[in-house]
């Protein structure tokens, strides 16, 4: 029997007892991330298609992958929008469990939010963020860190 969260995403049964907390969780996409580095069904996001869009602030990331993926995202310093536009995805994160969705959902991703994602079919997914940048490579700098160690430094220094 599947459980709603409260925007009304479906969740999977509860985890195993290897990843009850949120520490096992983050230990699990990070070991996940480090083991699919160079499997063939695997990306880190940098050679799949990406639209940028920039308008009055925001910035519009939309990335399509291919069926049969799996990848994990990266740590954001703001919580931001997200729109899974086409396909079915199970993802993993540290603060919402094991998570199957299919499009069209929208969610809301919180500050220092990572997942893993396999997609069961072709995915196009788009996120929303706030920067004055008009450059992608820049905006990714300003809105991401790569470790949970960074994240917490920002968060004191902010």
């Amino acid at each position: 029997m599947n459980t709603m969260l409260d925007n009304n995403i479906p969740q999977h049964p509860p985890l195993p007892p290897c990843l009850a907390t949120k520490e096992d969780r983050r230990e699990f996409i990070f070991g996940l991330e480090e083991a699919i580095k160079n499997e063939p069904t695997s990306a880190d996001g940098d050679f799949l298609p990406l639209e940028h869009k920039f308008c009055d602030g925001m910035y519009v990331r939309e990335i399509y992958i291919p069926s049969g993926m799996l990848l994990t995202g990266k740590i954001h310093k703001h919580e931001h929008p997200n729109f899974l536009l086409q396909g079915t995805v199970t993802m993993i994160t540290e603060d919402g469990g094991l998570i199957k969705m299919s499009a069209p959902q929208s969610l809301v991703s919180p500050a220092g939010c990572k997942r893993a994602i396999y997609t069961h079919t072709d995915v196009r997914w788009s996120t929303v963020h706030v920067t004055e940048s008009k450059c992608p490579e820049e905006a990714v700098e300003q809105l991401t860190v790569a470790s949970y160690e960074e994240f917490e430094r920002y968060l004191e220094e902010n």
